[in-house]
C-alpha cells in the first residue's frame, strides 16, 4: 500500500499542475481531514499506509479539488476568529478580511461603553459576523437576518455548534424586523453583476451567486440598507459595511445623501486595502 508521504507529494505535483494557488496545503488539509489528525501529524505519520478506502476518498477529493472547488467545501468548514464554521455551498465562505469588521464592531462597543449592545447582522449567510459577535460580546443581543432558507439552516447549525444565542430572522434585510438597534452589520453582496463570471473560479463556478451579486453598480444593497435604516437604527448607533477596496467613495456618498450620519469613515484590512465603511448616526 502507498504509503503517506509518497501519496501527498504526488497529490500536491498534480494540485500544481491543475493551478491550484496553495497546492501543497490543500493536499495537506484534504489528506488530514480524511484521516481525521492534523496537519502537523500528516510528518510525524509520514510512512502511514493508506488503505484502499481511504486513498479512494483522498483521490475523489483532489479530483474536485483540482476543477477548483474551494478547499472549504470539500471538508465542509472554515475557521473564522479561531473558530470552526459549517459552510456548503449554500454559504458564502468567511474570508479573514471580514474578522477586521468584527474587531471594529468589538471596539466600538468597548469605546462607547455599550454594555449589553443590540446588534443587527444583515445578509448573515453561515452566521460568523453574528455569532463571533455574540461569543465575543457575550451580554450583547444579536439578531441575524438571512433571505436563504437553506443559508439560515447552516448558521442555526453552527450557532448551535458554537453555543451562541442568535435570534435568526428568514427576510430579505429589514424584513421582519420591528425594533431598533444600537450596531447594524453587514457583508452583503457587492460584486457587479458583470463582473461575476471575471471571478476566479473556486468563486464563480461555486460561491452562491446570490451572496455575491450586487446589481449592476455593485451597490444595490447598500442602498437599501443605508436609505432603510433610520428606522432600524438608534438615534447615537453605528452602521458597519464591509465592501469592496473601490467603493469606499461610492458608499460614503450614499450615506451622506441620508443627512443623519457624520461623514463614513474607512475600516482598512491588514494589508492596507479598503475593506469597509463605519458610520456614526448623529440625527
Amino acid at each position: 500500500m502507498p504509503q503517506l508521504l509518497e501519496i501527498l507529494n504526488s497529490a500536491g505535483e498534480y494540485l500544481q499542475k491543475k493551478g491550484s494557488p496553495s497546492p501543497r496545503l490543500d493536499a495537506e488539509v484534504l489528506l488530514a481531514d480524511i484521516l481525521g489528525m492534523q496537519r502537523i501529524d500528516l510528518y510525524a505519520k509520514f510512512d502511514r499506509p493508506l488503505d484502499q478506502k481511504e486513498l479512494a476518498l483522498y483521490r475523489k477529493a483532489i479530483a474536485k479539488r483540482a476543477n477548483m472547488e474551494p478547499v472549504a467545501y470539500i471538508i465542509g468548514r472554515k475557521e473564522f476568529y479561531s473558530r470552526e464554521f459549517t459552510v456548503t455551498p449554500d454559504v458564502l465562505i468567511p474570508r479573514p478580511d471580514t474578522e477586521v469588521i468584527v474587531e471594529k464592531v468589538i471596539s466600538y462597543a468597548k469605546s462607547f461603553g455599550i454594555e449589553s449592545p443590540e446588534i443587527l447582522d444583515l445578509c448573515t449567510g453561515s452566521g460568523a459576523i453574528a455569532i463571533t459577535l455574540k461569543l465575543e460580546i457575550p451580554s450583547s443581543q444579536v439578531t441575524a437576518t438571512e433571505i436563504s432558507e437553506k443559508a439560515l439552516e447552516i448558521a442555526r447549525k453552527n450557532a448551535a455548534k458554537l453555543g451562541a444565542d442568535v435570534s435568526f430572522v428568514q427576510g430579505d434585510l429589514y424584513a421582519g424586523i420591528d425594533k431598533q438597534f444600537d450596531i447594524i452589520v453587514s457583508n452583503p453582496p457587492y460584486i457587479k453583476s458583470q463582473d461575476i463570471e471575471k471571478l476566479e473560479v473556486n468563486v464563480s463556478a461555486y460561491e452562491p451567486r446570490m451572496a455575491l451579486d450586487g446589481g449592476q453598480d455593485g451597490l444595490d444593497f447598500y442602498r437599501r440598507i443605508i436609505s432603510e435604516s433610520g428606522k432600524y437604527l438608534k438615534r447615537a448607533g453605528a452602521v458597519f459595511l464591509e465592501i469592496g477596496d473601490d467603493q469606499a467613495g461610492q458608499v460614503a456618498s450614499l450615506a451622506e445623501k441620508e443627512k443623519i450620519f457624520a461623514p463614513a469613515m474607512v475600516i482598512k484590512d491588514l494589508a492596507g486595502r479598503n475593506r469597509g465603511v463605519y458610520l456614526k448616526r448623529v440625527k
